[in-house]
């Protein structure tokens, strides 16, 4: 009252009312705040919170969404303007301005988590694995995002079982006499009870090599082998924490044994810490330069740490002291996922916009002009209003392929046209310009733009017709990583509905018929 235009004290009395519950009264104090200071973020996320106390979602999102758009840099107000578009099922929206609070403070695990959590609820898998694998590269021994990691990868197909160090009773076995069977430990089980252990384990008798090592004389239980063997029989028990104890005592004893880093780096890995993995058997490959296995472990670790290109290095290290089949379809799935490949230089591809009850997608579209006799051949999960638009893209082309200089192939070649995510059925007419510019692509022999996507209904005549769902429709397309967006001239006063982020990221095109989308959709190569 004796300062009306100090914002300090009445978002302080706000702060006050709302911890009392008085939601009514808080709101006022905070919209005559903001009234005098419109900056003021704190106020207006304070006043987001309780309007969603009372259950006025509308205005609580308005009122964020102004806070972002005063302050583009305020990532709490993002995170806070997502979790309520979450609640109301628009998890492509939330994923938009996650993504912008992520550009703020790239290193937060928990919302790259949280991003990776709503990108899988999406199907963008490829998306959710870069945000697990840069929460897994921050935060490397966290194992329950190397776990999600690792499932995530099962799901999109280039994963392995999980790692363990429990790989069977024989294997252990005959890793462990193979460890016996090396220096320095052969040297050391010459004779005493080592030997003795190492003659019971060559006999496949567990309790007996444990039984032989309790007889050690105190000279022998300080030695590194000593601890090397007692942790071999210990993983064959299948003890793989008592076997870590072990194993740090052998390569304090020591430094030098390359045998005792590599287990542990093998222990770490399995329980999830990619990190202390990484260190172990960099130090394991370091100590024995020829050992391919070491350097496979090393990759595997690496790899598990999100360092993608060191592992493919170390994997090829490996592959080249001995091939391995396995190890080549390893190196090849690691590789397969470089973001710098890209098939956008082949004619006949592009992104089809669509729209679900679930938000927008980007469906990849190919096309084919193989020799035939002229006729359309189409697949795909399509519905009939679907296919109905690939045969209006059809005779469009054959109608004006004179003009649009395909005369002579349109008449020798067939057009095949596929949507290649066929586990996600499509219908509607909007998919006929993106099937139009394909077929036109393939018939030219000349690649459309890359990172290129577009809607439209096409008419027999090259006329583009508006289209429904053009906000979800956009932020798909900046959720996919497209780069340049066809759309009908006659939506243009819907992008105003579309988040500013995603304008601003995206180049849209507007246009009215084929070939002025055609100008647009060219490749570099052809002006």
């Amino acid at each position: 009252m004796l300062a009306p235009d100090d914002v300090g004290a009445r978002y302080a009395l706000a702060e006050a009312l709302f911890a009392e519950g008085q939601m009514d009264a808080a709101v006022k104090c905070l919209e005559r705040a903001l009234a005098i200071a419109p900056d003021h973020g704190d106020a207006r996320r304070l006043l987001a919170r309780a309007f969603q106390r009372e259950g006025r979602l509308v205005p609580a999102e308005r009122t964020l969404e102004e806070a972002v758009r005063r302050r583009p840099d305020d990532a709490g107000a993002r995170d806070e303007l997502a979790g309520l578009l979450v609640g109301g099922g628009r998890v492509d929206d939330a994923i938009v301005h996650l993504e912008e609070a992520r550009r703020v403070e790239p290193d937060d695990v928990a919302r790259l988590s949280l991003l990776a959590d709503l990108a899988q609820r999406s199907g963008l898998f490829e998306r959710a694995r870069r945000h697990l694998e840069r929460a897994r590269a921050l935060a490397p021994d966290d194992g329950l995002i190397a776990g999600r990691l690792h499932d995530l990868a099962l799901k999109m197909g280039d994963a392995g079982p999980a790692p363990k160090v429990a790989g069977g009773l024989d294997f252990l076995l005959d890793r462990a006499l193979a460890a016996l069977a090396s220096p320095p430990l052969r040297d050391a089980a010459r004779a005493g009870a080592l030997r003795a252990a190492a003659a019971a384990l060559a006999g496949r008798d567990v309790a007996g090599a444990k039984r032989a090592l309790v007889t050690a004389s105190p000279v022998e239980q300080a030695t590194a082998a000593f601890e090397a063997v007692r942790a071999e029989i210990v993983l064959l028990e299948g003890d793989a924490e008592k076997a870590a104890r072990a194993f740090h005592r052998c390569t304090e004893r020591a430094p030098e044994l390359a045998l005792g880093w590599s287990r542990l780096g093998e222990l770490a890995l399995a329980a999830g810490r990619a990190g202390e993995a990484v260190a172990c058997l960099e130090r394991a490959a370091l100590l024995a330069p020829a050992d391919a296995e070491a350097r496979e472990r090393l990759g595997d670790a690496l790899s598990s740490a999100g360092r993608r290109d060191e592992a493919i290095a170390r994997y090829r290290e490996a592959l080249a002291a001995r091939p391995d089949g396995a190890l080549a379809a390893r190196i090849a799935a690691l590789s397969a996922r470089d973001p710098g490949r890209d098939d956008a230089t082949l004619p006949g591809r592009i992104g089809a916009l669509g729209w679900s009850a679930t938000g927008g997608t980007v469906s990849p579209v190919e096309a084919a002009a193989p020799p035939g006799k002229g006729e359309l051949i189409f697949t795909g999960n399509v519905g009939k209003a679907g296919q109905d638009a690939a045969r209006v893209a059809f005779s469009c082309l054959k109608a004006r392929a004179d003009a649009l200089g395909i005369a002579d192939r349109i008449e020798r070649c067939d057009l095949h046209l596929h949507f290649v995510d066929t586990e996600l059925q499509k219908d509607g007419p909007s998919a006929g310009l993106a099937l139009a510019l394909a077929g036109l692509s393939a018939y030219a022999r000349a690649p459309l733009r890359p990172r290129l996507a577009a809607t439209g209904e096409l008419t027999l005549h090259g006329a583009v017709r508006p289209v429904g769902g053009l906000h979800e429709k956009l932020v798909a397309a900046y959720l996919a990583d497209v780069a340049v967006v066809i759309v009908p001239r006659r939506n243009l006063f819907e992008l105003k509905t579309v988040p500013s982020e995603v304008v601003a990221r995206l180049e849209i095109a507007y246009v009215d018929s084929l070939p002025e989308a055609l100008e647009h959709a060219r490749g570099t190569e052809q002006g």
